[in-house]
């Protein structure tokens, strides 16, 4: 079995990261979240890239900026849309600005703090309402449940930036560790995982 995973083209959010003006997205389903016009391009030369390429069955997030992406890389398809491929939740605090949300003390008590949390606090923080990286971790491998990784036969998942690296993580049967929050996931770019018989490989497409 060979996967191909690809994150959502850029938001106007995505754009908005490194300004005053950036917002928590998480699983946030809003005209804020879906793709802007750096993500149409992004994910219409994903198109170019895989339109001689045989896609057995394409599975998608049911969020509005993985299904935009998803119509463009693979038009005219058939998907089948799962919440299972939903981005991790950040509960009550997502679609809020992050420079509201985090002058509270409090907040560092939910969110990832790269810099200063240990492998433990960056794996299960949460908000309240919201899901932490193991339980992200979980949903990978409850949708990966459904396949026979010795079927012969090509499967795309469009979905988003952490599910994907958690993911990864989980196709190549790794302990999640540091490096896992280091996985850039760039937008909209093809990542592929193809199985042997035995496990999964990272192979260049």
């Amino acid at each position: 079995m060979k996967f191909i995973l690809i994150r959502h083209g850029e938001t106007y959010a995505n754009s908005l990261y490194n300004t005053e003006e950036r917002i928590l997205i998480g699983s946030h389903d809003a005209p804020v979240t879906y793709l802007n016009d750096t993500g149409k391009s992004q994910a219409s030369i994903t198109h170019s890239i895989l339109k001689d390429t045989q896609v057995d069955d394409i599975y998608v997030s049911d969020l509005t900026r993985t299904k935009q992406t998803a119509s463009i890389v693979f038009p005219h398809r058939t998907f089948h849309y799962t919440p299972l491929l939903r981005e991790r939740s950040l509960g009550s605090d997502q679609g809020k600005r992050a420079s509201d949300i985090f002058q509270s003390e409090d907040a560092w008590n939910y969110h990832v703090d790269l810099e200063k949390d240990t492998l433990e606090q960056r794996l299960t923080k949460r908000v309240s309402d919201g899901e932490n990286y193991l339980m992200v971790i979980d949903r990978c491998r409850t949708f990966l449940n459904q396949f026979n990784f010795n079927e012969k036969k090509t499967v795309a998942i469009v979905a988003h930036f952490h599910f994907i690296r958690c993911l990864i993580y989980v196709l190549l049967n790794k302990t999640p560790d540091l490096q896992m929050f280091e996985l850039m996931i760039p937008n909209a770019e093809p990542i592929v995982f193809e199985y042997d018989g035995n496990q999964f490989h990272w192979v260049k497409y």
